[in-house]
């Protein structure tokens, strides 16, 4: 069986318990640094394998910054459109519970572009998921992504938002007024902000949750709200 049909068995459409499980076994057979964690080839010791590197290279993406203004005081820098590998890590992070490609999706957002300067007391953040969606993914890949990309930045990282614990539909394959209002009133502050923040995400789709919660920080007393994702679908 090859590692990538093994992983497949191993992860299915599992719950966190059995994901953890998976992760734990395929390490066992498969280690870290043996397998690419963006298509699951054996690698040479890297996170990426060869082939998954020369698509980088040659796609010409690595300097394809996009801007755009989503609501007066709100930019956002977007790196990539969602596809080729950064689409393949994003998708193993969130539902394959693949932390390593965290770090992999931060390298890749950097070098920045010469106009994107960020304070010295800016505090990173991430969108704060539903509890019971992070409990069935195993993994908190909107943290782990911040985490990793607020350490080569050397900037502080930490939640600064609050997400409602009732019921969402997923944003996927919903218009931009159902996004909206499906996310209504879902974030808050979770502390007074007096410092400038940088929300980094995964994905901008219609920029709506960042939006929401750029809402909610300003609430929170934040004045300088910055945004960044890996990849933009639009």
């Amino acid at each position: 069986m090859s590692s990538r049909k093994f992983e497949k068995w191993l992860f299915g459409k599992w719950g966190p318990l059995e994901k953890a499980l998976a992760a734990w076994g395929r390490d066992v057979i498969w280690p870290e640094n043996v397998l690419c964690c963006a298509c699951g080839r054996a690698t040479d010791g890297g996170a990426l394998c060869a082939a998954c590197r020369d698509s980088l290279r040659y796609n010409g993406l690595f300097y394809a910054w996009r801007e755009k203004e989503l609501q007066p005081g709100l930019t956002v820098w977007s790196l990539r459109p969602h596809d080729g590998v950064p689409r393949q890590l994003i998708i193993r992070l969130k539902y394959g519970a693949e932390a390593r490609a965290a770090g992999v999706l931060a390298d890749l957002l950097l070098p920045l572009p010469d106009d994107v300067v960020f304070p010295p007391d800016t505090v990173v953040t991430w969108v704060t998921m539903p509890e019971s969606r992070r409990r069935d993914r195993a993994v908190d890949h909107g943290r782990l992504l911040a985490e990793a990309f607020a350490e080569k930045l050397s900037l502080p990282c930490r939640q600064l938002l609050l997400r409602r614990d009732r019921f969402e539909k997923h944003q996927v394959g919903l218009s931009a007024g159902q996004r909206a209002a499906n996310l209504k009133g879902a974030f808050r502050a979770k502390e007074p902000i007096s410092f400038p923040v940088l929300i980094v995400d995964d994905v901008r789709t219609t920029g709506t949750t960042l939006c929401r919660c750029a809402d909610a920080l300003h609430a929170g007393g934040a004045e300088k709200i910055f945004a960044l994702t890996v990849t933009a679908r639009k």
